[in-house]
């Protein structure tokens, strides 16, 4: 009680001050009351157009562009968050937000943004690359309208451990010595065999690579050495790498069709076996599948191998295919076909290894 006694003598005695705080409180509550009326202009770019926004001051951004019939909707971005008051806007720009999708995980995700870079994007729809993971345009790449859709391709890596084929190897050369389309096989070529570590790529759950950490050799692949007489034409597969060729010597590739099966040994090769190989010469007739039986070509195998297929003999120096059948040709058994008797007397009956190329 006494304050307030003091308080009010207090203002008596200095009069000054009460008309000062009394004008005060009017120039407070002028201000207040004309910020919720005073209006003012600012420029909004929209769509290459340049409109003017009037409001009040104290209005927030989204009140007055829907007040001047601009557009406010989740589409576009603003230079200034709508929430913003008007008193505290300078220029707004207004832009069409971007579309496109984003392919990750077998999914596709549509997204509507007005992030900067790609990486934003991806955050903004909870997309997270992992730090070997490609991304496609890069993170850091600005988001533009040329952008379009953005591909997640998921990495990872694991170490395999086991033996592994090495690939064969050829070395063929010209002997003017021999006739012209013959061959001779100086050396039987061979796959290997190595105890390997490798490590396997995978995109998106799908091997694309193998890269060898070490490799231990168990079995040394054994070279395939040819000499063949002038202007001779050797066929060999795609899987035996010829390492060189000398003379007049045409070397075609016999790579597997496009709808064969996929290669199942790390040689390159569909697979392998050891079988009894016997020959036999000209009978006047066709072969079981309708072909007119031909040297260095033809074979005999069991019903087990379709007509048709491609096989490699190491021992004859080349692609031979499965052309005919045999009442003694069961499993495990081939028959070579060769122009005469003395060369099927010379070869007699031989265990060789074959290696299937499709």
């Amino acid at each position: 009680m006494n304050r307030e006694r003091e308080t009010v003598g207090f203002l008596k005695r200095y009069p000054g001050v009460r008309i000062g705080i009394i004008a005060l409180i009017l120039l407070l509550v002028v201000g207040v009351s004309s910020a919720f009326t005073v209006e003012k202009e600012v420029q909004v770019n929209f769509e290459g157009k340049v409109y003017t926004a009037r409001g009040k001051l104290l209005e927030s951004l989204e009140e007055v562009l829907i007040a001047n019939d601009l557009p406010v909707s989740d589409e576009y971005k603003y230079s200034a968050p709508l929430n913003t008051l008007f008193k505290d806007i300078v220029d707004v720009e207004i832009e069409k937000k971007l579309s496109g999708n984003i392919l990750v995980d077998g999914k596709t995700i549509t997204y509507l943004s007005g992030a900067a870079t790609v990486g934003d994007v991806l955050e903004e729809n909870g997309v997270k690359p992992d730090e070997d993971d490609k991304v496609e345009p890069g993170e850091n790449t600005p988001l533009t309208a040329k952008t379009g859709d953005i591909k997640v391709t998921r990495i990872s890596y694991v170490e395999s451990s086991g033996i592994k084929d090495i690939a064969m190897k050829a070395t063929i050369s010209e002997n003017p010595d021999l006739p012209s389309g013959t061959r001779v096989v100086v050396q039987v070529g061979q796959s290997g065999k190595a105890n390997m570590k490798e490590r396997i790529r995978y995109e998106n759950g799908i091997e694309v690579s193998r890269e060898v950490i070490t490799s231990e050799v168990i079995m040394p692949a054994v070279e395939e050495i040819i000499e063949v007489g002038p202007s001779t034409t050797v066929t060999m597969p795609d899987a035996v790498k010829v390492s060189s060729v000398s003379g007049s010597v045409n070397v075609e590739k016999n790579a597997p069709s496009s709808g064969s099966e996929t290669t199942k040994q790390d040689d390159g090769f569909k697979g392998s076996m050891v079988v009894s190989a016997t020959a036999y010469t000209a009978t006047g007739n066709t072969t079981a599948c309708g072909t007119v039986p031909q040297e260095g070509r033809t074979i005999a195998t069991w019903g087990g191998i379709p007509f048709g297929t491609k096989v490699y003999i190491p021992a004859l120096g080349g692609v031979y295919t499965v052309e005919d059948r045999g009442g003694a040709v069961g499993y495990g058994i081939i028959d070579i076909f060769m122009d005469t008797e003395e060369e099927c007397l010379a070869w007699g009956r031989q265990n060789i290894e074959i290696y299937f190329v499709e």
